[in-house]
């Protein structure tokens, strides 16, 4: 005797079908039989979405840029993160500070005159 009966049911365009389990403590399992498909578009929209476009070669090199980010400054410069930012805090109505916004740029021609004229940083 078959213990299991199944009903197809259409819902959202989905045919699922519903298996009766008669034994005692089990719960009817809902299996849609568009699983398959539907992990396969999941797994193909995230490849999609995490591709990122190629930058173009063609970025300004961090020598010819008017200003710098603290990343940036920091790299070029040798001077860590930390110490450029209380650097800024030290020095903030000085020229070679700009501010855009929220976010604080140093200007790389009157930043390296003022590394010029210091004597330590």
């Amino acid at each position: 005797m078959n213990n299991m009966n199944e009903k197809k049911q259409t819902e959202n365009g989905i045919t699922l079908i519903r298996e009766y389990n008669h034994c005692p403590g089990r719960v009817p399992v809902m299996v849609p039989l568009a699983y398959g498909i539907l992990c396969e578009l999941k797994k193909t929209v995230k490849e999609t979405v995490t591709a990122k476009p190629e930058k173009d070669n063609q970025s300004v090199s961090i020598a010819d840029k008017y200003s710098l980010s603290i990343q940036e400054a920091a790299e070029y410069y040798g001077i860590g993160e930390k110490r450029l930012r209380s650097l800024i805090a030290e020095h903030y109505n000085e020229p070679f500070i700009l501010e855009i916004g929220s976010h604080i740029r140093i200007k790389r021609r009157l930043f390296e005159e003022y590394l010029d004229q210091a004597t330590a940083v």
